[in-house]
């Protein structure tokens, strides 16, 4: 049995989780690349960009393979994005 995608499916639930936790409790604050930011969020971050890439590259490479982990475990990436663009009022589009 493959571990991977069991692997990107807890990473993609617990990054789900402490976004829930980075919203709703306040950490110390840090500087980071010239602007101030909980330290919480600099991990949430660089998996939000990474975990996402990661599971759709599975999922194009795996087309042979049952991969309802990596699917699964996308809709869990997607909802910490629209989490995070909810808390930080991102505006993509301005009409």
């Amino acid at each position: 049995m493959n571990i991977k995608p069991t692997i990107y499916l807890i990473l993609s639930v617990v990054i789900l989780i402490m976004t829930f936790f980075a919203i709703f409790q306040s950490f110390e604050t840090i500087q980071f690349i010239g602007f101030e930011t909980e330290a919480i969020w600099i991990p949430i971050w660089i998996a939000v960009v990474l975990l996402p890439i990661l599971n759709v590259y599975e999922i194009a490479i795996n087309t042979s393979d049952y991969n309802k982990y990596y699917w699964i475990a996308l809709i869990c990436n997607i909802i910490t994005i629209l989490f995070i663009i909810r808390h930080f009022k991102i505006q993509l589009i301005n009409w």
